[in-house]
């Protein structure tokens, strides 16, 4: 939820960017020019990482449940088995997952 809000956060501070920069244009200066500093950028770079790195590890949870689930099926005598090296391998990519969370806000922290 905390990435959600962060994310809203993003778009919002760049949404106000955007209307003060058509607002100076509407003015009369003709030119629209939207100055984001490096920290803008950090934030972004950081948040779009950290969508990449949640999306990377749904979506490598869900293919180890789904062959965990196909094997299964096949042989159901090796389900405990199969189940212990699934529990595993969902928790080893939960933990590369949240190492490179912690990376992504120390260096939007950082800036």
């Amino acid at each position: 939820m905390a990435a959600w809000t962060s994310i809203g956060w993003a778009l919002a501070a760049a949404a106000q960017t955007a209307a003060e920069a058509a607002t100076e244009a509407a003015a009369g200066s003709g030119t629209v020019s939207i100055n984001l500093d490096g920290m803008a950028l950090g934030w972004v770079g950081g948040l779009i990482a950290a969508g990449l790195i949640v999306i990377g590890a749904a979506g490598g949870i869900g293919n180890v449940a789904g062959r965990a689930c196909e094997a299964i099926a096949r042989q159901p005598e090796a389900g405990g088995r199969i189940f212990t090296t699934l529990i595993i391998s969902a928790a080893l990519i939960e933990g590369v997952t949240l190492f490179s969370l912690i990376i992504c806000l120390l260096a939007v922290i950082r800036q």
